[in-house]
């Protein structure tokens, strides 16, 4: 309980609160455009017609029309067909449909496993730039079969046929009922009445032939058939897609716009977050001073002293605004090329876009705390940072899910605004929560106690910590120590300190003026015992 009482709650949560509004929920959504999908155009998002770019959608668009003649007389289709003709006659020819050998008695296509016109429709392949008849002309996406089967199928795709054939087999089996029956019927007084019941009698033997082909299918093998044909289709596309230059290009360019629009958004934010802080001090101040008696030449000089304070804010933290540009830069490459790798394999939607760049911006700062550690914190102080950090990362995906539903709640005037403050007051809070309970709380103290507790050395590291921030704190109270030394006693000091050859000497010149200006000192100078005494009693 005391822990959370001393907790800098209003402190912390107002800056949370201010850099969220000038970033996440601020300056975000002036630079930043997010859209389904993404900025870069993929093989997955193009099949659900979802496009980074018109110049990809105008070229699906103007793709043509499906000529069949284009597919049918490629060179592999008509050299394939000879080969299997010759196997069919020789009786060695296997039907992979039914997965079994094909009679001589039976008639034999050549089946494009992908049809041909889903091919030609495919977008995936339009936008890899691929030639469809080449595709489809596969030795991979050609399979002899019956032919009623390959009649049946057309271009409907392997799953779409086999799920609509039990339903087709029943069709054909009535209407061969029927045909049956009606040919029972027929009489066959007349040379006509005759050659209409052969007619019927030939209908039938086909109908029976076809019932036979598609009854004989073997649902499993014709799966795999297309499985391993789509297989090869889609790695050639994507491997051709992928591995290109303007995949390259547009990652490459996508990463870079990110990053240049991420860091100017937190170095501006950064910025915009001094000023509210300066603005904060100095505007109760103004009107303190002119709240008895206002004077336009006072009000004017007050504002000149705010906006100097905001100018001298500035300056001090030029180095910081350089550091948050980078580390944003940074950021928002990372979290275009990891939005467009989500986007290979997923759709990535506005807001996952939104969240996985704000959580790259705070990976970027574990990372940078990680391996370059520039404060040479221990490990358990480390994982600490660490754990604030992705705290924060939680609190900003938090904000912007809640910030995103808002939205469109509320629709009437200002209630943007509304929302974006929601959010980053969401954001703050969920950050604080967070970071004090895996930080500050009486449990998580426990936890990283132990933690500490099990490190090596870690009691004699703490130990000798301590004494080193007693030591500064002396130093630094020292200096503030007036000597009464005039400029003439200070340079024979300083030279009677330059003339001593080791540290026995410049021992006993300092302990001589410390005796002659009767400075008291904690310990006796020379006497080490006393010295390691006097350490000791700094860490009780």
């Amino acid at each position: 309980m005391q822990a959370a009482t001393n907790y800098p709650w209003a402190k912390e949560l107002e800056k949370t609160v201010i850099n969220s509004l000038t970033t996440t929920f601020g300056l975000d959504f002036l630079l930043f455009k997010d859209k389904v999908g993404g900025d870069v155009d993929t093989i997955q998002n193009a099949r659900k017609n979802i496009y980074a770019t018109d110049a990809s959608q105008q070229k699906y668009e103007q793709r043509g029309d499906y000529d069949r003649t284009a597919y049918d007389s490629h060179k592999n289709f008509i050299e394939t067909g000879r080969r299997e003709k010759a196997a069919h006659q020789s009786g060695n020819l296997h039907d992979a449909y039914r997965n079994q050998s094909m009679g001589l008695n039976e008639r034999r296509d050549l089946d494009h496993v992908i049809s041909a016109k889903e091919i030609h429709d495919d977008r995936g392949r339009v936008l890899a730039g691929l030639d469809g008849a080449e595709l489809a002309n596969q030795s991979s996406n050609l399979q002899s079969t019956h032919f009623s089967i390959n009649r049946s199928k057309q271009a409907t795709c392997c799953d779409d046929f086999l799920n609509e054939l039990p339903g087709k087999i029943e069709i054909y089996e009535n209407n061969l009922k029927k045909d049956q029956e009606r040919l029972k019927n027929l009489p066959r007084d007349t040379p006509a009445q005759r050659d209409k019941a052969d007619r019927l009698e030939s209908d039938i033997r086909k109908a029976k032939i076809k019932i036979d082909a598609l009854k004989s299918i073997d649902v499993e093998e014709m799966r795999k058939k297309d499985e391993e044909a789509r297989g090869k289709y889609d790695s050639d596309i994507n491997k051709n897609y992928y591995s290109g230059s303007r995949f390259m290009v547009s990652t490459a360019s996508a990463a870079g716009i990110s990053g240049l629009k991420m860091g100017t958004r937190q170095m501006l934010g950064l910025i915009m977050t001094e000023i509210w802080f300066e603005l904060r001090d100095q505007i109760p101040k103004i009107l303190e001073n002119l709240k008895q008696k206002f004077s336009f030449d006072k009000f004017m000089e007050h504002i000149k002293n705010a906006l100097q304070g905001i100018w001298h804010r500035v300056q001090k933290r030029f180095n910081d605004f350089l550091v948050a540009f980078k580390d944003g830069a940074f950021a928002g490459i990372m979290s275009s090329v990891a939005t467009t790798i989500f986007n290979i394999f997923a759709t990535a939607q506005k807001m996952a876009i939104k969240i996985i760049r704000e959580i790259w911006g705070q990976l970027v700062k574990a990372f940078k705390l990680i391996l370059f550690n520039p404060d040479r914190l221990g490990f358990v102080d480390l994982c600490r940072a660490v754990v604030g950090i992705l705290s924060a990362a939680a609190g900003v995906a938090v904000g912007s899910l809640v910030h995103a539903q808002l939205v469109p709640m509320l629709s009437f005037p200002f209630g943007a605004e509304l929302a974006a403050f929601a959010g980053a007051l969401i954001t703050g809070i969920i950050t604080l929560g967070l970071t004090y309970f895996l930080l500050h709380s009486e449990m998580a103290k426990k936890m990283w106690d132990f933690a500490e507790s099990i490190m090596p050395h870690a009691g004699t590291v703490k130990k000798y910590q301590a004494i080193n921030a007693e030591l500064d704190r002396y130093l630094t109270e020292l200096t503030r120590i007036e000597f009464n030394l005039d400029p003439e006693e200070l340079a024979v000091f300083s030279h009677d300190l330059a003339s001593c050859t080791d540290e026995v000497q410049r021992g006993l010149v300092i302990k001589e003026e410390i005796t002659r200006r009767g400075i008291e000192l904690p310990y006796e100078i020379g006497n080490p015992a006393s010295t390691r005494k006097w350490l000791a009693s700094l860490v009780k």
